[in-house]
């Protein structure tokens, strides 16, 4: 089928404007997202906390930190990293032999256009009394205005 003369530049047009939509359309779908940096408050030899991501050591709670962390992943949801256990749970045994452990933060609250976690647990292989004792899930900090 043929389309008549003065047809065609207004076919030609529509086409190339849904070309264009098109073309548009996929750079939206693959145009990087800007993600949140995603921080811990870390209390880790600042009493008043600091931003930290990847920390190589972190308090958890008043009674446990761990230290020599290598994180495995971080953000956007959750971070998950190793490192070694110790705490006021576990003194004095574990102040120069702390125990492996993996820590998992978690529950991102956004803080003046920052994500922070909120909540850590911890997975390690601890005698029963000291399991009773250990502080192996809670909540972290988080800024606030003051």
């Amino acid at each position: 089928m043929r389309l008549p003369a003065a047809l065609r530049p207004a076919v030609l047009l529509c086409l190339a404007a849904l070309g264009l939509a098109a073309c548009a359309s996929q750079a939206a779908r693959t145009a990087p997202v800007e993600e949140t940096p995603i921080y811990v408050l870390n209390l880790y030899g600042d009493e008043n906390g600091r931003s930290d991501q990847r920390p190589p050591a972190l308090v958890l709670s008043e009674f446990s930190t761990v230290s020599g962390m290598s994180w495995q992943s971080w953000g956007p949801g959750r971070a998950v990293g190793v490192g070694r256990l110790s705490g006021t749970w576990c003194l004095p045994r574990c102040q120069n032999h702390p125990y492996n452990a993996t820590v998992t933060l978690s529950n991102v609250v956004p803080y003046r256009g920052d994500g922070y976690f909120t909540r850590y647990a911890v997975k390690a292989h601890l005698p029963p009394a000291e399991r009773k004792t250990a502080d192996l899930k809670g909540a972290l900090p988080a800024p606030q205005d003051e």
